[in-house]
């Protein structure tokens, strides 16, 4: 018999192995406390640890509550979700990192903002004084951030907690391209959007895998994929160079 169930939660996996059992024990407790039914769904992203083994043995335990995907190289964060997103059966769809820094038990919150406003997507976010992240990779944020909300579609704060209506999963589920920001293709399906502050823990061990020479090619690749502003550069020199050869064409002619 086909199991589908109420909520997907999609993670994507990358050197996770010492974190992914209570991760997944967490989402569990969540849900069984709710009376809900859920799937988990693990994208290993080419992890270069024990993660894959560890997801086996977690599969064995949970049995058809677990979806176990293993990608063959490291496509990123954004890509293993929407592989991820293929697998969901879910109404409702959860992303969640594996660092255990956003708390599975707030996954109650998202779903309460979400069934009392009605929307598409709703953002886990939290405040600035309580984000846990360090200053390179709050710099870059930031910076992100401002660049989407003056030149992309993307509206507000926000971040790889979210909960996503299925409606729309199925909408970006067969995005094809060879750069995919998630947010902003969200963005291009749905005005529904809300957001609800939820907790952030310092990161247990390891180092996040945004260094700043990635955050910067990450940016980057966001400007050049996402936003007017090449359009606007290629504007702005084509009128300057139009402007500069009529001068000179005008000023060649005044000396002959």
């Amino acid at each position: 018999m086909n199991f589908t169930p109420q909520y997907s939660v999609v993670v994507p996996v990358y050197n996770s192995a010492n974190t992914l059992e209570e991760l997944c024990t967490r989402i569990e407790t969540t849900f069984m406390n709710m009376e809900a039914t859920f799937e988990i769904v693990l994208v290993n992203d080419f992890s270069t640890d024990n993660s894959w083994n560890v997801i086996r043995g977690i599969k064995n335990k949970l049995g058809e509550k677990l979806k176990a995907i293993h990608l063959r190289k490291n496509f990123g964060q954004h890509k293993a979700l929407l592989c991820g997103f293929q697998f969901s059966k879910g109404e409702y769809v959860i992303t969640l990192d594996d660092d255990l820094q956003f708390f599975p038990e707030d996954i109650e919150v998202l779903i309460n903002r979400m069934q009392e406003t009605a929307a598409d997507l709703v953002y886990g976010v939290y405040k600035d004084d309580e984000r846990q992240h360090p200053p390179v990779r709050k710099i870059g944020s930031a910076a992100v951030a401002y660049i989407f909300e003056k030149f992309g579609n993307t509206v507000g704060q926000g971040s790889s907690f979210k909960i996503i209506h299925h409606s729309v999963i199925d909408k970006i589920k067969d995005y094809n391209h060879s750069f995919t920001f998630i947010d902003e293709i969200l963005s291009w399906h749905t005005t529904k959007i809300e957001w609800q502050e939820v907790r952030h823990a310092p990161r247990r061990e390891g180092q996040s895998g945004y260094s700043l020479f990635r955050l910067i090619f990450l940016s980057l690749n966001l400007i050049f994929a996402y936003t007017t502003i090449p359009l606007r550069f290629m504007t702005w020199f084509g009128l300057a160079s139009f402007w500069i050869c009529l001068f000179l064409v005008l000023y060649f002619i005044y000396m002959k």
